[in-house]
Parts: C-alpha cells; sequence; structure tokens
C-alpha cells in the first residue's frame, strides 16, 4: 500500500521519535527531526513543509502517559520475556498495534504505553514453553472506562505469539456485554466475523486487523461467535482440539455455560500420577473481565470452619473458574477490574483439597495509570493531581437535579408508572443531547472533524418494567420534538427558542471556559456557531426519535457500534449499563440510580473516558448527593493507587502486601458484605497524611466564629519568627514559624466545621496533636495564612490580604447559603513544602525523582507531598490556612467580606501514632496483630 507524502513523513517521524527517551521528546528535538524528515523526502522529489510536519509531531505527541506500577511474587518465577522477546514472531501483535494507530486514531505515546504495559503483563505470566506444572494468578486494575479492554487485547495478541495455546475471556454476567467483548475481539485479534465462521478461511468475511494487507498470523480458532455463547449445541457441536490449535472462548459468567465450558475442556484431559486429570502441555490464559463481579466467593463458610474446609461449597462461578483453571498443567489467571475492591479481600490461604487455592491475585498486582487525554473521576471533579503544578479545577459540564422526586422517587417499587410529564431537568438533558449530537455533526459538516457515535445514558431505575416505561416517556417527547421542528406555529417557535436559549446560557459560556484550559488541549472541538448548529438540528431530531433503545435482561435492543456511519442512541437501563458495557460517544447522561458500595457506584460511571474533541459538549445531570459519593470514592481508589505504587518501591509481594480502602461515608460501604467476609473494618493513624476541611460551612454565624478564630491565631502567632522568604516556596500571606502546638489546638479546638469532613474533623486532629505532642512529636508549628488572587480583600491581625480562590465543586454551579462549600482540593501544590529547610526539600524531591522515574518517565516540577510529609521533622508541623473567597459561589452569603476559612494540616510520618476507619485485608491484619505482639513483647522487656 503506497502511502502519501504526509502520511510517510508522520510514519518516518514517529518511528524517530519513538527511538528518543520520553524526557527527550521536547520541542527542539521536534523540530529538528521535522526538519530532517523535511530534507530526506526533499530528496526524493516530495516537498512536505517541515513547519507542518512538527505541528503534526507536537499533536501526535502531545498525550502523556504515566508507566504502570506493580506489586510481585517472584518465588516459582522464572523470568523469560527478556531473553525470548527478540525470537518471538509478534504477528497479532503487530496487527493490532497497526489498527490501533491507523485506524482507531491512537496517538503513537499511548501506542507505546500500551506495549509497554502489556510486556509488563506479560513478563509477570510464565513462559508458556516453560516445562512442567504452573501456576499464575493476577490482577490488573485501571480507571473506568480507561481502556482495560485495549489492554488485555494486547496482552492476548502478545500471549498467543508467544505460545498459549487457549484463551478463555470470561465477561460480565449480560450477554450485551459477551456480544460486545466477542465483536471488538473479532475486530481486532481474529480479523473475522464470527457471526459467519469460526475460523479464517479463504471465503472468511474480514474485518478490523484481517483488512490490513499484513501476514496473517498463525490460526486461532473461536469456539464462540458474536450471536453464541458456549451452550449446549456450541458444546456438541465443537470439534476443535485444543491440544493442535489456538483456540478463543468469549463467555459469559453464567454457572450453566461455564460447566459447558469446563466439561468440553476435560475431553481434552489425561489422567495423572496423582489421580488429576490434566490437559499437559497447553497453557491457558483465562482473562476475567470485570473480576469483581460474580467471580469472588460470598458462600460463607459454616461455622468455625474456613474456604479451606472440605466441606464447603464455593458459590457456582467461582467454583466452575477454578475448575477450568485446574484442568490445565500450565494455566494464568490475569482478572481485570476498575473497582479491585472485592478482589484485594480474597483470602490468600485458602487451600481446598478439590478447587484448591482461591483467585487472590497472589502472583502480581498491576495498577494501570491512564493517558492525560483522560476524562476520569479526579478531572471531572476536580480533584488532586498528584503531578499538576496549579490547583485543578472540576469540569463545568455537572448540572443539578433537584426536581426528580415527584417523578422517579427514592424506594419506588417494581410496579410503579411514572406520571407522564417529565421532570424539567431531564427535558434539559434530552435538549442538551440533541445540542450535543448536531455540534459534532456541524463540525464534521464545517470542519472535516472525524464523526463519530451520539450516545445518552438514563439510569434512573433498577426495576426493567420501569425502564420500559421510560424509554416510552423518552420516545414520545423526543417524536413530539421532531414534529415540532417543522411546525412553524407557536410550539415549534417555542422549541426553537428553549434550545437557542439553551445554547446561548449554557453551551456558549461552557465552551468558552473549557477551551480557556491548557490541561484540556485536544479535548475541546472547533468554535461553532448557533447558526451551524441549527442547520443539522432536523437531523438529529429524525434520528433522536428513532434512537431510545432499552437495555436490560428482557429487552431485545442492543447497542450497535459496529457500522461505519456513526450511530444516534439513547440508552435506557440499569445492571447492564453499569458493568463494562462501553456507551461510544457518550455526551450527555441523566443518572439518579444510588448505590450503597464503592464498587458498583463507580462502575456506574459511564461518563468517565475519552471525550477528545467533544469534551465542551458533555454533561452529567445528577443530584448533589451521587456528586459527594463519587468524590469520597475517588478519592479511596486514589489513596488505593499511592498505596500500591510505595508498596512496589520495597519489593514486597501481594501475599505480603496489606490492602486498605477507606471506609465509611454516609450510607456507603466498600463492596457487598458478603465479599468483606474476610475484611476487617480498622482504625488507621492520621501520621503522613493531610487532611483538610474540603467541605466548608457558610452559614453567617460559622463564618463570623471561624473568621474570630483565625483573628485569634494570628495574635497569638505575630510575635514569632516570620518563614525566611526562600522557605515559603512562592506563597503569600502571614508566614510564622516556631509556634506552639497549643495555638494549633486552640485555632482547632471548637471551629465551626462540616459534618462530612472525615479525617480533618478538628477534635480527631486535637486528639492526634495531643497524643503526638506527650510523645514529643508535632511540639512545634509553622503557620502559614495564605494570600491569593481574588478580588476580595480580608482583614486579619491588623493586615489585609486578598482572599483565596477555590471554584466550588457542586453540580449547580452555585449554593445558596448555609449550604456546605466542596472544593475539589484546597491546598496549592507548592504550599506543603512552606518552612522545610533547603536540605530536607532537596531530599524529598530527589526522592519524587526517583519515584517518578520508576513509575513513569515525567520529570516531577516539585517534591510530592508525601515526599515532603516524609522528610519532615516529626515534632514539626504544618497549618495552612486558606481564606476563601465565597462571593462567586454562594448566593446570598453573609456577612460581606468574611472569607470562608479552610485549613489543611500536613502531618509529619511517625512511628507512633494512631487512627482513621479503613477496610482491611487479612494481610494487613495479620501485619498489625504482629506489630501489636512485638510492641507488648517490647512493654514485657521494658517491665522485666
Amino acid at each position: 500500500m503506497t502511502l502519501d507524502p504526509m502520511t510517510l513523513a508522520l510514519s518516518m517521524a514517529d518511528t524517530m521519535l519513538l527511538q528518543t527517551e520520553r524526557s527527550g521528546r521536547t520541542l527542539d528535538e521536534i523540530r529538528r527531526i521535522a526538519d530532517t524528515i523535511h530534507t530526506m523526502m526533499a530528496a526524493t522529489g516530495q516537498d512536505v513543509s517541515a513547519d507542518r510536519i512538527a505541528r503534526e509531531i507536537e499533536s501526535r505527541f502531545e498525550v502523556w502517559v504515566p508507566r504502570e506500577v506493580w506489586v510481585e511474587d517472584p518465588r516459582d518465577h522464572a523470568p523469560w520475556l527478556t531473553d525470548r522477546q527478540d525470537k518471538i514472531e509478534w504477528a497479532y501483535w503487530d496487527r493490532y498495534k497497526t489498527w490501533l494507530t491507523r485506524r482507531s486514531g491512537w496517538k503513537p505515546p499511548a501506542v507505546e504505553a500500551l506495549s509497554d504495559s502489556t510486556d509488563t503483563v506479560l513478563s509477570l505470566l510464565e513462559d508458556p514453553e516453560r516445562p512442567g506444572e504452573w501456576s499464575v494468578k493476577g490482577l490488573t486494575y485501571g480507571q473506568v472506562q480507561s481502556g482495560k479492554t485495549a489492554n488485555y487485547t494486547g496482552l492476548i495478541c502478545k500471549a498467543v505469539d508467544a505460545g498459549y495455546q487457549v484463551v478463555v475471556v470470561l465477561t460480565g454476567a449480560h450477554e450485551s456485554l459477551r456480544h460486545q467483548t466477542q465483536t471488538r475481539l473479532d475486530l481486532e485479534f481474529l480479523g473475522f466475523n464470527s457471526r459467519f465462521t469460526r475460523q479464517q478461511t479463504s471465503e472468511s468475511i474480514y474485518v478490523g486487523v484481517g483488512n490490513l494487507g499484513l501476514k496473517n498470523p498463525p490460526l486461532c480458532l473461536s469456539i464462540t461467535t458474536r450471536d453464541k455463547d458456549f451452550s449446549v449445541s456450541a458444546f456438541e457441536s465443537a470439534t476443535a482440539d485444543p491440544r493442535r490449535v489456538r483456540l478463543l472462548a468469549v463467555v459469559k459468567k453464567n454457572a450453566r455455560i461455564l460447566e459447558n465450558l469446563r466439561d468440553w475442556l476435560g475431553n481434552f484431559t489425561t489422567e495423572q500420577a496423582d489421580g488429576r486429570r490434566l490437559a499437559t502441555d497447553v497453557p491457558l490464559l483465562l482473562i476475567d473481565d470485570e473480576a469483581d463481579y460474580a467471580s469472588v466467593d460470598t458462600k460463607k463458610p459454616r461455622r468455625g470452619g474456613s474456604a479451606s474446609d472440605p466441606e464447603h461449597d464455593p458459590t457456582r462461578i467461582n467454583q466452575c473458574i477454578r475448575d477450568v483453571l485446574n484442568l490445565f498443567e500450565k494455566r494464568a489467571y490475569v482478572a481485570y477490574t476498575a473497582t479491585p475492591f472485592a478482589n484485594i479481600f480474597i483470602s490468600d490461604e485458602t487451600d481446598h483439597p478439590e478447587y484448591r487455592d482461591d483467585l487472590f491475585p497472589r502472583s502480581f498486582m498491576v495498577a494501570l495509570s491512564p493517558p492525560s487525554n483522560y476524562c476520569g473521576p479526579e478531572v471531572v471533579f476536580g480533584l488532586e493531581d498528584p503531578t499538576a503544578d496549579v490547583v485543578r479545577e472540576p469540569l463545568p459540564v455537572i448540572r443539578d437535579v433537584a426536581d426528580e422526586g415527584a417523578w422517579m422517587p427514592d424506594g419506588h417499587i417494581k410496579e410503579y408508572q411514572p406520571p407522564r410529564e417529565l421532570p424539567r431537568s431531564l427535558k434539559q438533558a434530552i435538549d442538551a443531547f440533541v445540542l450535543g449530537t448536531a455540534t459534532r455533526k456541524a463540525r464534521t459538516e464545517y470542519f472535516g472533524s472525524r464523526a463519530g457515535h451520539n450516545t445518552m445514558l438514563v439510569h434512573v431505575t433498577r426495576f426493567k418494567a420501569v425502564q420500559f416505561a421510560v424509554a416510552r416517556q423518552l420516545t414520545l417527547h423526543l417524536r413530539e420534538m421532531d414534529d415540532l421542528w417543522g411546525d412553524r406555529g407557536a410550539a415549534g417557535v417555542v422549541m426553537r427558542q428553549r434550545l437557542r436559549e439553551l445554547w446561548e446560557q449554557d453551551f456558549v459560556p461552557t465552551y468558552a471556559e473549557l477551551a480557556d484550559r491548557s490541561d484540556l488541549a485536544g479535548l475541546v472541538g472547533e468554535p461553532i456557531t448557533f447558526d451551524q448548529v441549527e442547520s443539522v438540528l432536523g437531523e438529529v431530531l429524525a434520528e433522536c426519535a428513532q434512537a431510545v433503545k432499552t437495555i436490560n435482561g428482557e429487552a431485545a435492543d442492543v447497542l450497535e457500534y459496529e457500522s461505519s456511519t456513526p450511530a444516534t442512541v439513547i440508552a435506557v437501563g440499569g445492571d447492564k449499563l453499569s458493568r463494562g458495557l462501553t456507551l461510544e460517544g457518550l455526551t450527555v447522561s441523566y443518572y439518579l440510580r444510588a448505590s450503597r458500595t464503592y464498587d458498583t457506584l463507580m462502575q456506574m460511571g459511564r461518563w468517565f473516558g475519552y471525550r477528545s474533541g467533544y469534551l465542551d459538549v458533555t454533561r452529567l445531570y445528577t443530584t448533589r448527593e451521587l456528586v459527594d459519593s463519587y468524590v469520597h470514592v475517588t478519592r479511596a481508589s486514589r489513596e488505593l493507587m499511592d498505596l500500591v505504587s510505595s508498596l512496589a518501591a520495597t519489593g514486597r509481594r501481594p501475599v505480603d502486601v496489606g490492602l486498605r480502602v477507606q471506609d465509611g461515608y454516609e450510607h456507603l460501604q466498600v463492596t457487598a458484605g458478603a465479599k468483606m467476609r474476610n475484611s476487617t473494618s480498622v482504625s488507621l493513624s492520621s501520621a503522613g497524611q493531610r487532611p483538610e476541611t474540603l467541605y466548608m460551612r457558610t452559614t453567617g454565624q460559622a463564618m463570623v466564629e471561624n473568621h474570630a478564630r483565625l483573628e485569634r491565631l494570628v495574635d497569638v502567632v505575630r510575635g514569632y519568627e516570620a518563614v525566611p522568604e526562600e522557605l515559603r516556596r512562592g506563597a503569600k500571606g502571614l508566614m510564622r514559624r516556631g509556634v506552639p502546638a497549643s495555638a494549633v489546638i486552640e485555632f482547632l479546638d471548637g471551629f465551626a466545621a462540616s459534618s462530612k469532613i472525615l479525617q480533618a474533623r478538628p477534635q480527631t486532629l486535637v486528639d492526634y496533636i495531643s497524643r503526638q505532642n506527650a510523645l514529643g512529636e508535632l511540639t512545634t508549628w509553622t503557620i502559614a495564612v495564605t494570600a491569593g488572587s481574588s478580588p476580595q480583600m480580608f482583614t486579619v491581625g491588623g493586615e489585609t490580604f486578598r482572599m483565596v480562590k477555590r471554584k466550588l465543586l457542586d453540580s449547580a454551579g452555585s449554593v445558596s447559603a448555609g449550604t456546605d462549600f466542596q472544593v475539589g482540593v484546597l491546598v496549592s501544590p507548592d504550599h506543603e513544602a512552606i518552612g522545610l529547610s533547603a536540605e530536607a526539600h532537596e531530599r524529598a524531591f530527589q526522592a519524587t525523582r526517583r519515584e517518578f522515574s520508576r513509575r513513569n518517565d515525567r520529570t516531577p516540577q516539585r517534591p510530592s507531598g508525601a515526599e515532603i510529609r516524609r522528610h519532615r521533622d516529626p515534632r514539626e508541623g504544618l497549618l495552612l490556612v486558606y481564606p476563601v473567597d465565597p462571593a462567586e459561589w454562594v448566593d446570598g452569603v453573609q456577612p460581606e467580606g468574611v472569607p470562608l476559612v479552610g485549613y489543611a494540616l500536613s502531618l509529619p510520618n511517625s512511628d507512633t501514632a494512631k487512627p482513621v476507619r479503613y477496610r482491611v485485608n487479612e494481610t494487613y491484619l495479620r501485619e498489625l496483630q504482629q506489630m501489636v505482639a512485638e510492641a507488648d513483647d517490647d512493654a514485657e522487656g521494658d517491665k522485666e
């Protein structure tokens, strides 16, 4: 296939730049490569502008992907990939890599990162050529909709290239997800359409990678098809022999289906000397997608017993998975999930006489970090980014829903029939979807932007009958809108005016705010006018009137995204929409359904993902309570990710790593109670933490009291030594050091704080500081009352400063006085280093660089907060006070000129300290018990 000159130039540029260390991919290096390629092509008579090449390269390499981190158990693992890498013909992987680059629009750094992370996971598996019996159990996790399917697709390609013979992919419990997964593997791994054939023949209907014109890899048969799981008929008709040909099976987590698969695979086993039947020398790779769902053994052991007891009968799906694994002499199990909470609570000590060990990831745990163009919960809600140099603002795409009660009340029954009149918020969400879809179509028409699918999610109830009723209501509403579009009478004029007003009042300012943010480069589309959008609205409304699909176990509707023609879909559903199912081109979500567990709640967040070129038309319509819950769960997930990252540096094994998940936020729990049977709720220390008031009270009384408390603090500290300019780290405000702990305790004790803050509760901190004082720690403090850039001024201690600007993290964009003011992050990135000596700052910076070089190739601009707290003297604490300007975000706030006083404490690491409540696994609990026992032994020794 002949490439046009520009495509050829970019292909050469990709090769040259990918051979450069990531840290060396500077603008100067990009320009040098562009000039080199221009000269080379000019010599062959092809004139391609060096400036254009440089611009295109810069655009292609603007995405940055952090390296994955992992912990592993080196015991009984023989490193192999480095030695075999150059001897393997990577036929499946080369096709997939080419597909991603040419057809799926992946940027070269993202493909490069995928190659690195799949190499990591593959290397942690065993060499398929390793003789004898071996078993691997691992876990790979990343964020919702961040590319886990791409990761395990790449892993499958590489594993089959390396010699794995049988690949089983377990999807969720619903056929729709299995259907979607099979279709994707047809497209990106097999290269032929399993709807028409199970193997690649000369008559096959090629799809995806099969159409690239590349060398076909060794034959791999599919014993499932897009439309047919491994049912009884498939069992009876399957003739392939996994000992002689590579096989793929994509099956849902249904006990009967898995039993069919187990029984069929059992036909290829032989009896061993110990009486077991094994398929020998047939390496198995079993991918368990959504591994925290249905795979975990939730069956309670008998009283006083354990899951290792012979009479313990695991849940059927868990039993079937273990049965399939135990049929193979060489077996690798890799769990994939965005919510690994249930998986880390699986017992690592189970050894059942029949089913053997459970699915605890004893061999490895890999944490995938998403690319910089991923819009995850941290981006959406404006939470702290450890690599950012500025305070991240929440995206202005969340819209408050407060009128749903009469239409869809909490606690409604399965026979409930919603009133015919849709709530105003849902009508507006539909209008926003219509405008967003029209915007994307207009951009394709006027600017040549890449066309894509357009989807709206409506997730308001778990009851199927109610979902059908909602779908009927939406269809009627959209058909009425379609009819009105052609009506030039009063009703038609009203609808057109309504759409124009939403455009002007919502879409225009939202676009302006997002387009002005440098951290969202490439995610916001071209500027466009309402007239351009209006020109395609008629076409969009006609599509929407036919677009409503009910996605549940009783509906015949399926989500079809396979056509090259962009689809317009409004998906109404429940559980089937909340587990792994990808909603292509999701722009508008209307989400009301609450959950009581972290994992289910996060899995329902289908709106997280990649929105390149259309982030500005995305909207999330939901309640304030759900936003608060998502923020809490996101912080718990981030803490878990950071914990694995820090433990990876210690060389600990998964079985040695005690994992913890922050527990307890209003009605939420970490995961279902049955999945937490092997976990315990414990209270852990505040040492090394940074508690901060991410919620601030806005009642007049609370504001006045806290401001007066700040006044008293300033009066106390004014006589102490000022923090030298070089130790202020560029911060402005009143700063003193050498202040006694009593001043901090007096400031915190009785502070008017929100009931929603957990670690930062004033009394919790007062108690902690007092306990540490008794141990000779946190006895002296640096106090920093920071000033900001707000036009609003405040006076404290006779000095006047500008208030600090922090954006409200709230779906409505404003709150009434008396409602808590919530921010995504309070502390500015450099402020934790205030007062830290130059030597300690440099040590913390070097430690951060070492950690970044191990985890990724991006150069940090400052020491991380964790390293600062690790290098601060345990005798010293830092209190940061933020006088936040409420004027822009709080309606009716009184009194004027008084800030919202927020605080954060940077608490150094300590070997002596105590407690925040966490849900911990058995390993963590054993470690705690051992520490207590050792402390008791030491105490007894002291007595002697």
